[in-house]
């Protein structure tokens, strides 16, 4: 995550939704850089994939205004989110369980995928975007949703809504793009398809994203 005191906003890191490249393409007009989970501290408690809700309990007993912020935070095609975010888990795994049965014990709140309790990576990886951008009261607490597939329209504008002047040599940073030998569409039978249309049916419609052939 960033945050800039100066020019108050937050950016929360969304895993597995290029939140990494803009992140790095806020460094340099923030004050505050995450650290690790494990590396949090008093001085420093925000980690680098905190929920909004989290921060805004931060900033209230640190004696901040949350609303004083413009929030952002970045949503991705939850069919192609999830497909990255089971490669990332198992990568290194000699075999790795099937992909329908990984995705059905997952969850898009609570313990989300799973992991201990250091990898947020992991456990907010296969939240709903409704779920990790809402309070204890359901209600949303982000102002700005930037789709990764509309990055190069989207990124922009975001630099003009916060009166930060992009550099001339400004271009869009892309991290962690990996090559996969199967299409996104390859890992999902008609049963796991349908349960991702029923998980993630808020931002599904929303979006207009649909199941990638």
């Amino acid at each position: 995550m960033r945050i800039s005191h100066k020019n108050k906003f937050i950016f929360f890191s969304n895993p597995k939704t290029g939140s990494e490249s803009l992140r790095e393409m806020l460094t340099p007009f923030s004050e505050v850089l995450d650290v690790s989970f494990k590396d949090t501290a008093p001085d420093n408690p925000f980690y680098s994939h905190i929920s909004p809700l989290e921060v805004k309990q931060i900033f209230s007993q640190k004696g901040l205004n949350f609303n004083d912020y413009y929030k952002i935070v970045c949503i991705r095609n939850p069919f192609n989110r999830l497909v990255s975010l089971y490669e990332m888990i198992y990568r290194r795994w000699p075999v790795k369980p099937p992909f329908d049965l990984w995705l059905k014990s997952t969850k898009v709140d609570g313990k989300g995928g799973g992991g201990k309790n250091h990898e947020r990576w992991r456990r907010y990886g296969t939240y709903s975007l409704k779920n990790y951008i809402s309070d204890e009261n359901n209600q949303i607490i982000v102002d700005k949703i930037i789709c990764l597939e509309r990055f190069e329209e989207e990124i922009p504008q975001l630099f003009k809504e916060l009166n930060i002047g992009l550099p001339s040599d400004f271009k869009i940073i892309k991290k962690n793009v990996r090559k996969r030998k199967k299409k996104v569409s390859d890992y999902y039978s008609e049963k796991s398809k349908q349960l991702v249309y029923e998980r993630y049916a808020w931002e599904i419609d929303k979006f207009n994203y649909s199941f990638p052939e």
